[in-house]
């Protein structure tokens, strides 16, 4: 069995899940000599070649099941410029630096920890907890779509994601697009020979603006308002050549209440307007890259107010759930499987995909607080 958490963290961090490829199974070996120590069962669930779901699970008699659920992989981090090695975890003023420190193995090893002492002192409880480890959540989140479709039962669950350890209780949903403009290369010297795909993508831009200033106007009361943005952007050939292509990345995010047809009929219209205002504008091709459903748990839910007191009776102060503003597999859970969901997790999502990505080690130990506090009262 584990005891030391920071120590704990490292390891998990040296263990290489990065997506892509978003192998697991080195982590998954990990976490299964881990439970075996305290006694839970195990499942394996395969999904795709070395990209399988851990299903770990206690039992404590009759009474209700909790989840906890969280992914195993991680962020790829190639591109981008860390100040040491990403997969060799550094303590620096009580902070843990390394990939997926708080994206979201500081998550897993913490819900790790909190089973581990249920399984110790099992007193008081009645019912099941299961921790269900998934892959591919940096990818859309197919390994806890797998989950439902192996349908997953419970009577609530908690994701864990960076969120300072705030309770959330509502996430945006993705609507992400690879949108490909085409134009008709020419010498840079006879434009007029030519369609510049770079400067009709810059109209195409300019639409997109418009819209997030328009979905501004209306703000959900845990999540702000939706938003729509250009991530990525690539086009041309040559420096003396009209580019005859250009590619964007549409990132659209949603809040409860918006679906991925409206999202459609918005960018369908941009479409519209573009091809009557600009010559020779031509969309290409589009690809959905993510495409995750936004989702909202009611303040009533039991497993909410079971959250909310024990953060309160950790924290010794009154306690409001709030919003987690990117997706997460909450969306599969609620939508899919109508489990009653909190996302709870150590760390920062400011942190989150970022080189040099920490997580404050007093967390971590808070997070384990209170994911034990949590399931002691869900199965009391």
């Amino acid at each position: 069995m584990k005891q030391n958490i920071e120590e704990t963290l490292k390891e998990c961090i040296s263990l290489p899940s990065q997506n892509p490829p978003g192998h697991v199974n080195e982590v998954i070996s990990w976490l299964e000599n881990w439970a075996q120590g305290f006694g839970a069962s195990i499942e394996v669930q395969k999904v795709e070649p070395f990209k399988s779901n851990l299903l770990i699970t206690l039992e404590f008699g009759s009474g209700p099941t909790l989840l906890f659920n969280t992914h195993m992989d991680v962020n790829n981090p190639e591109g981008q410029s860390w100040d040491s090695d990403p997969f060799i975890a550094k303590v620096k003023n009580n902070k843990i630096y390394g990939l997926g420190s708080c994206d979201a193995k500081g998550s897993l090893v913490c819900m790790m920890f909190a089973m581990q002492k249920l399984a110790l002192n099992p007193n008081a409880l009645a019912g099941k907890v299961i921790l269900t480890a998934v892959m591919d959540e940096e990818a859309g989140g197919h390994g806890s779509f797998h989950l439902v479709k192996q349908n997953i039962k419970a009577d609530g669950a908690v994701v864990g994601e960076p969120t300072n350890l705030n309770i959330a209780v509502a996430h945006k949903g993705t609507y992400m697009k690879k949108i490909r403009l085409k134009g008709v290369p020419a010498h840079s010297a006879s434009p007029e020979n030519g369609v510049n795909a770079i400067i009709n993508t810059a109209y195409f831009i300019l639409k997109i603006q418009e819209l997030n200033k328009k979905l501004s106007e209306y703000k959900h009361p845990f999540l702000g308002s939706a938003n729509a943005n250009v991530t990525v952007i690539n086009g041309g050939t040559r420096q003396n050549t009209i580019p005859g292509f250009c590619e964007i990345i549409f990132d659209r995010r949603l809040i409860p209440g918006e679906t991925h047809e409206k999202a459609d009929l918005e960018l369908q219209k941009m479409m519209e307007e573009l091809k009557a205002e600009v010559d020779n504008f031509v969309i290409e091709s589009i690809e959905t890259i993510v495409s995750t459903i936004p989702s909202e748990t009611d303040i009533n839910e039991k497993i909410v107010e079971t959250a909310c007191y024990s953060k309160k009776s950790l924290s010794s102060s009154n306690y409001e759930p709030t919003g987690f503003r990117a997706g997460c597999d909450m969306s599969k859970l609620v939508n899919y499987a109508n489990i009653p969901t909190v996302i709870i997790g150590p760390g920062s999502l400011e942190q989150a995909h970022s080189p040099n990505e920490f997580v404050e080690i007093d967390q971590l130990y808070g997070a384990v607080s209170l994911y034990e506090n949590i399931a002691r009262g869900f199965l009391s």
